[in-house]
């Protein structure tokens, strides 16, 4: 299967050159003749971003990069529509026979991501969420106090998905794994993605809105370990609920002193047995077969 990378972007010209040296460096890449295909969708982008990248085709013969400039009118000039586009171009580009994968112009994949996630997709997946890590040397100029808070974030969320996997296992996703499929990181199949009418144009989370509708689908999403990003640690996002508002609330409940608010253990295994019921009915009407009764 051959990959397509699609990529959302908004006034990005400072990181966008860490993608794309990224993007070149990718392990896929080795043997003679591949090239990449990238597409750009620039988001109502008042920046440099697209003289950046038409340097970096000429710094980058191995990536084939297609640039679209949108403006978008007022509602729909977010990262939701910036996102389908690119991917639907992707889509269209590529096929449905391709795997297509979804990034952030902030992002640094690792040189095996596109190898590790089509290793994943070659195995029975059908969507690949990545690792997401962020910068260690900008999540270091957030202070001490801030790293804290991360480690135990993400050391509680690790704790929460094993707890998952104990009570509502899934054959295709098992332990050890990680628990992310956001947009900095996504692979999924070309038919699947349109087979499921592919990413809605939400102005928040519109790719976790996808998975979601894939899995409900009956469609098999994978979490490998071995799949990464890295993605920066910015204070000044460009989507709304996105990495950097999320980071800037942390911020401000560690200048405040506040503690670390989590879910409970105990409401997380009340959701994990709601989500193992849900499933198990999707399964028996999928089979045809009557649901379970109970007597008392």
């Amino acid at each position: 299967m051959s990959p397509v990378v699609a990529v959302p972007v908004r006034n990005e010209a400072d990181r966008l050159p860490v993608l794309l040296e990224a993007l070149a460096r990718q392990t896929w890449l080795g043997l003679p003749g591949r090239r990449l295909g990238v597409v750009f969708v620039l988001n109502n982008c008042v920046d440099d971003s697209a003289e950046v990248l038409e340097a970096g085709a000429a710094d980058h013969p191995n990536l084939c990069l297609e640039v679209l400039e949108v403006e978008f009118p007022p509602p729909h000039a977010h990262v939701g529509w910036a996102r389908r586009v690119a991917m639907e171009r992707a889509c269209t580009k590529a096929g449905r026979g391709a795997v297509l994968f979804s990034t952030d112009a902030d992002a640094a994949p690792a040189v095996d991501w596109i190898d590790a996630s089509l290793r994943a997709v070659n195995a029975g997946a059908d969507l690949v969420g990545g690792h997401i890590i962020g910068n260690k040397a900008e999540e270091a100029l957030l202070g001490v106090g801030f790293v804290h808070r991360a480690m135990r974030h993400l050391y509680y969320a690790m704790l929460a998905d094993h707890l998952a996997s104990l009570l509502d296992s899934v054959p295709h996703d098992p332990w050890p794994r990680h628990s992310d499929h956001t947009g900095a990181s996504l692979a999924v199949r070309g038919d699947v993605y349109a087979a499921v009418g592919g990413i809605p144009p939400l102005s928040f989370r519109e790719d976790i809105a996808f998975v979601a509708k894939a899995v409900a689908a009956g469609y098999r999403l994978r979490h490998p370990l071995d799949v990464k990003v890295s993605v920066s640690a910015r204070l000044d996002g460009r989507a709304r609920g996105g990495m950097a508002d999320c980071l800037r609330t942390w911020m401000a409940a560690e200048a405040a002193g506040l503690p670390h608010l989590v879910v409970g253990p105990r409401s997380i295994s009340s959701r994990l047995a709601l989500r193992r019921r849900k499933r198990a009915k999707r399964m028996g009407h999928a089979l045809g077969l009557a649901p379970t009764q109970t007597y008392r």
